[in-house]
């Protein structure tokens, strides 16, 4: 049985690893001398931690010897991307030139050459005392001790690309987001096939094929898989899985503050939750072409537990699917389930 293994790994290794890092990232926001920059820094590390920790069990696919550059990559990109959503989201600026100069960060991550960017270039805000670059370059060290990392950067590069779109767009004007998102959809015929626009822009949104491509990238003495394979394993079905149980869950707190939600878009609540099953498990299949196939069945059952449980406590409409979205994670799911149903509450 693959999950205890991993509950063990996750206590005794990748959770306290990742808070020590967490709590370096927390002492460099500290340091940040404009007020605003340094609130959104240190609020995304106090309330988005979690997106840290969940991610930190792609380190079981890293030899021992290199899990501690693959939480020190992790850590960093992923504080990135927690910080600029924290600051897109209050900035008064709301500009697509400005939201895509700063998160082009999350691009020049992956380049080879390196970044010369000014990425507060059209923010009010200025001075960070070096704290988003010196995250980028974090993530750059770390991913340049890969051997033969040239081979994944245009891969992973890809994948933030559709990452930063999304990003850019969905914190636009409400007139403006909807209408450049089914832009950036049209563009993509090919990696979308029969999914719509709002689908595809979940799929955009989560961060979790990088993690899978950058972990496999590291451990290639032992797993010798083309980065097209993880590409295409990951992406649409389990970030889509991933992103789209975020929205499930806090549907209403959405729809209240105005805000952009891709699970509002279908019909009815309970055309959504059919379709979310369905994505389940064609997520569930597309992980089959990957070495450790357990294991990442096993973290879309974790996903889809984990959101669950915390959607039941934050939205009581759930209760009356439950059964339904349980009925096809089987043992494993269920044990999951319940096992976060306790740690939510």
């Amino acid at each position: 049985m693959i999950y205890p293994i991993l509950i063990s790994r996750f206590f005794k290794s990748y959770q306290p690893k990742t808070k020590q890092l967490l709590e370096f990232y927390k002492k460099q926001a500290e340091q940040i001398t404009d007020p605003t920059l340094k609130k959104e820094a240190l609020a995304s590390l106090e309330s988005k931690a979690f997106h840290c920790y969940g991610a930190s069990f792609y380190a079981s696919l890293v030899s021992t010897e290199s899990q501690f550059e693959y939480l020190k990559f992790m850590t960093a990109y992923q504080t990135i991307c927690d910080y600029l959503d924290n600051l897109v989201d209050q900035t008064k600026l709301i500009n697509e030139t400005n939201f895509r100069r700063l998160h082009q960060a999350l691009i020049d991550v992956f380049k080879i050459s390196d970044p010369t960017l000014n990425y507060y270039q059209y923010q009010t805000q200025q001075l960070d005392g070096g704290y988003l670059i010196g995250l980028v370059r974090m993530c750059r060290k770390c991913l340049h001790q890969i051997p033969h990392y040239d081979l994944y950067a245009a891969w992973l590069t890809k994948l933030a690309a559709l990452y930063v779109d999304l990003q850019v767009y969905k914190h636009l004007h409400v007139n403006e987001r909807e209408i450049k998102l089914k832009q950036l959809v049209a563009t993509q015929k090919r990696l979308r096939g029969d999914l719509t626009w709002y689908e595809f822009s979940a799929a955009c949104g989560s961060t979790l094929g990088i993690f899978t491509m950058v972990a496999y990238a590291m451990n290639q003495s032992k797993y010798n898989v083309r980065p097209e394979v993880i590409f295409n394993c990951s992406f649409p079905y389990v970030q889509q899985l991933h992103i789209m149980m975020d929205y499930l869950i806090d549907l209403n707190e959405d729809i209240r503050d105005g805000e952009l939600n891709f699970f509002s878009y279908y019909d009815t609540y309970e055309e959504g939750i059919d379709t979310l099953l369905k994505t389940y498990q064609s997520a569930q299949r597309s992980v089959k072409a990957l070495p450790e196939v357990k294991f990442h069945q096993t973290i879309n059952d974790g996903l889809f537990a984990l959101y669950l449980a915390e959607g039941i406590k934050k939205e009581p409409k759930l209760q009356s699917v439950q059964k339904q979205l349980l009925k096809p994670l089987g043992f494993r799911g269920k044990f999951l389930y319940y096992q976060a149903s306790k740690f939510v509450r």
